[in-house]
């Protein structure tokens, strides 16, 4: 099964442009092995609150990073903006697409 991160912190609004640019940034770099998709959250009712929900194949792509004492690039982001953010880990039991073209 998928596995779900949430790496969330907070940003001050003066650096949030540059913390959402940033984020762009990581994508021009090239995709990390395993990485399904990556979704750059804002908080609508907390505004400095934002979250990097990334969606990996397996829990292997993770541990074998965790294993090789890797950082990923979402939480290197928000260190690099001083923020030690909190990360969430979630394994996908069960979902569904409604929307189809």
């Amino acid at each position: 099964m998928e596995i779900i991160t949430m790496i969330k912190g907070k940003i001050d609004e003066t650096v949030s442009q540059d913390f959402e640019d940033a984020y762009a940034a990581i994508k021009e770099e090239g995709i990390t092995d395993g990485l399904v998709a990556s979704y750059l959250l804002k908080d609508l009712v907390v505004p400095d609150l934002y979250k990097i929900e990334s969606v990996w194949v397996n829990e292997d792509i993770l541990k074998n990073m965790m294993d090789n004492d890797e950082t990923s690039a979402e939480v290197k982001l928000f260190e690099k903006f001083g923020v030690d953010p909190t990360v969430e880990i979630y394994e996908v039991r069960d979902s569904f697409s409604q929307f189809e073209e």
